[in-house]
């Protein structure tokens, strides 16, 4: 056991214990870059949270083993763990009214994933392989989305859901109402997109090239799993109404699937559209 900024070994043992609160776990430790660093490394932004006001590690209640385990290595102190708070949540179907959902970004153990506005708070995180399975948009790494993907649609959607998904996104994109930095760039795009393949002629001919393309990889030995591009994923709508299968985990909607996505909208039919303007704090609303 070894001493943190000049404590004795025996503060040091009193002050590493792990109690339960509401449903959740919290972590008491003296300050210890490594072990914050461990933490973060060894669970992810859902499984854990900061409480600033007590200075201690809400963690989700499955992780008690491995936070245990951490303090044993960082402190030399065994701790125990509540004996019912061992288990997680089970996954659950809800609604999230989500006000705004962020670009993917790498998290410390590896994985990443987007935080959703909801309830109040941060409080629904978004694993990047989840929204671009909604929206169709797998690839390579090092490859650029095709035009279905800019749409957010299969290649298998109708001409109706092209329509759709067209006015959908131009709504929310239209440098008019969207204060985000890029917002006349992905206007372009979306319309670049739908003058493709909006036409029955010009979206066959994409087919083809998408085919063969397909083709020329597969012969090129790149045929293997598909993976994520090297760049970041964000989700071609930024708010809505989802319909989810989720866990709770401290207090956070960890989104394990999609089930539908509909527009937000208020008694005079307008539809909302949120962004974050450059150098703002937070996000804008307004409706149209």
């Amino acid at each position: 056991m070894r001493p943190v900024f000049g404590q004795p070994l025996h503060a040091q043992a009193e002050n590493c214990r792990i109690e339960a609160v509401n449903g959740a776990l919290a972590v008491h430790t003296p300050y210890d870059p490594g072990f914050v660093a461990r933490l973060k490394a060894r669970l992810s932004p859902a499984e854990r949270k900061w409480d600033g006001a007590n200075r201690i590690w809400l963690v989700a209640a499955g992780c008690g083993p491995q936070v245990a385990a951490l303090i044993e290595q960082c402190f030399g102190v065994a701790v125990d763990l509540p004996a019912t708070t061992t288990q997680g949540s089970q996954p659950s179907m809800s609604i999230l009214e989500v006000r705004y959902i962020g670009m993917t970004k790498p998290r410390e153990d590896g994985s990443e994933s987007a935080f959703g506005w909801c309830d109040g708070g941060w409080n629904a995180v978004f694993p990047r392989s989840v929204l671009m399975e909604w929206f169709g948009a797998t690839q390579r790494p090092g490859e650029a989305p095709t035009l279905y993907a800019v749409l957010g649609v299969s290649q298998k959607a109708t001409a109706v859901e092209l329509k759709t998904a067209w006015r959908r996104l131009a709504k929310a994109w239209h440098p008019d109402h969207c204060s985000e930095p890029d917002a006349a760039e992905q206007f372009r795009s979306i319309q670049e997109a739908w003058e493709i393949l909006g036409d029955d002629g010009k979206r066959a001919r994409y087919n083809a090239g998408l085919a063969l393309e397909a083709t020329w990889k597969a012969q090129d030995g790149r045929k293997g799993d598909v993976a994520y591009m090297d760049t970041l994923y964000r989700s071609p709508l930024r708010c809505g109404l989802l319909l989810v299968t989720s866990v709770q985990v401290l207090g956070r909607h960890v989104v394990s699937e999609i089930h539908q996505w509909a527009d937000i909208t208020d008694s005079q039919g307008r539809t909302l559209v949120t962004s974050w303007p450059s150098g703002a704090k937070e996000f804008t609303e307004s409706w149209i």
